[in-house]
Order: C-alpha cells, then structure tokens, then sequence
C-alpha cells in the first residue's frame, strides 16, 4: 500500500479516471438545490448521491477488474452533513455557513467510510492526485480514453480513443483492455463499460464490498431512520440485471422501502423504481 490512499493494493498497472460530467448530466436537475425543513429528508440530495454512487461503484469494479486505481471523482454533495437532526435547513446548510455555495465538492467522509475505503480491496488515490506534486508533469501522463460502441455495432479505435462494447462482460472488459499499456485509462460513460461478471457469486461480492464503503446522510427526523440513529445509509443501486448475483440485503431492504416511498411520494417514480428494483 502506499501513502497516497492505496485501497488494498498497489495496482501497478496504473489508474482509471472517469468523466464525471456526463454522471452529472444523466439526469435533469441533479445539481438543483430546493429549501427543505429542518430535520426533513433532503431528497434532491439523496438523489445527486444515488446517480454517483452508482457510478462510483462501477469505477471501483472495473478499475480492480483492470489492475488499476480509481482517482476518486469530485463528488458533489447538495447539502450539507449535520450533526443533529436539526442542524440542516433552509438552504440546506448549517445555520452559520451563510455563504456556503450548492452543491460544493464533498469531502470524501461525507459520503464514505475513510477506515473502510482504506483498508478495502478497491485501489484508489486522492481526488486531484494527477494534477498533485507527487505526481508532477501528470499532464504529460498518456491518457487513453475508452469510449463506449453501441451493442450490435461494429466497434474500431480511433483517434479519440479505444471503443470498448457497451456492456461488455468481465472477460470481454479484461481482454480488451488489460494490456493497454497507458498509464490513465479514461472512462468516457462507466455506466455502460461493465454489463456482467462471469460468476454470479463473485458479482455480489464486490458489489457488497463496495456497499460497505459507503457512508450515512445526518440527519432526520423521519420515523423510517430512527433505528439508525437518525442516520439515512447511502444505499448502491441493485446491480443491472444483466449482472448475474443479484441478491436483497435484509439489513438495508427496510430503508430502500422507505426511500423509495418517499421518493414516489414526491412525485420523482424513476428514483423511487431505483431502490425497489
């Protein structure tokens, strides 16, 4: 492991980047930050993390598929973390940050579990590490941008980058691309690079991994978190269908009910499908 945030191994084969733009644009009004009552649930908050969650999951699973480090991605938070249920108002931000401007770039323990990233299987690195003094002349670091090619087409690298199937499984992913040789592979859509594992047990087992990453929003009033200290978990999206393993965790199923009623219940149904799916 090294000192700059090394997950569970070195991942000598380099690092995975993302294009973080195109999460934040998959869904029309991600980064919109409506007034909310204090002590209420946040759900535009809690819908900006569910979309980058997922896309973060996918990152971490096919970078350790490739041997390489994930450079976490700047993750965007709409509102702040409290420290009591009733912290967190208004703007969605603690009473005396007047000028806190939303959504702002969470620190990463607002949405994960520093100990657990640290002492996870997923390699990764700090946000910002290719442009850090570590690292000095990253820009002259050869980047190889991996584009997704739609299923059924036929797929050819050019000079914008190496296509890559849409969907393609682990086995695919990894002949593809586990011998290119450049030091950043960047992922223009990492929702559509990985569409299954080979085993369906192997599949749940790192999407439980990288569950157990994850970190809790604080905090609400609602009866549904009260067992959690008030606390609501951010909670992965089941994997798509296409990826054998699926399975419910009996622990978080109670909360993902909650939420997807209440997400319904705001009138946003493809959330709300999301955590009942």
């Amino acid at each position: 492991r090294t000192g700059c945030g090394g997950g569970g191994s070195e991942a000598p084969r380099g690092f995975v980047t993302l294009n973080w733009r195109r999460v934040l644009e998959s869904e029309e009004g991600l980064r919109a930050v409506p007034r909310v009552e204090r002590g209420a649930l946040p759900l535009h908050h809690l819908r900006l993390m569910h979309v980058q969650l997922s896309a973060l999951r996918n990152g971490f699973i096919v970078a350790r598929l490739l041997g390489r480090a994930l450079v976490l991605p700047p993750t965007l938070c709409s509102c702040e973390l409290g420290f009591w249920p009733k912290h967190i108002g208004g703007r969605c931000v603690a009473g005396d940050h007047k000028t806190l401007a939303l959504p702002y770039v969470c620190p990463i323990d607002h949405y994960l579990d520093p100990s657990a990233l640290a002492n996870s299987p997923f390699a990764h690195r700090e946000r910002g590490f290719l442009e850090g003094k570590r690292t000095a002349g990253a820009e002259q670091w050869r980047r190889q941008v991996v584009l997704p090619c739609p299923a059924g087409a036929s797929c050819f690298d050019g000079s914008e980058g190496l296509a890559l199937a849409t969907g393609a499984s682990e086995a695919e992913l990894v002949r593809r691309l586990g011998r290119v040789d450049a030091p950043v592979l960047h992922f223009a859509d990492i929702e559509a690079a990985l569409g299954r594992f080979e085993s369906s047990a192997k599949g749940a087992e790192w999407h439980e991994q990288a569950q157990e990453l994850l970190d809790a929003y604080c905090c609400t009033t609602h009866p549904n978190f009260m067992k959690r200290g008030q606390t609501v978990p951010y909670i992965l999206p089941h994997l798509p269908a296409a990826w054998p393993g699926r399975r419910r965790d009996d622990y978080f199923e109670p909360y993902r009910k909650a939420l997807g009623a209440l997400f319904e219940a705001a009138g946003d149904n493809e959330t709300a499908r999301a955590f009942r799916e």
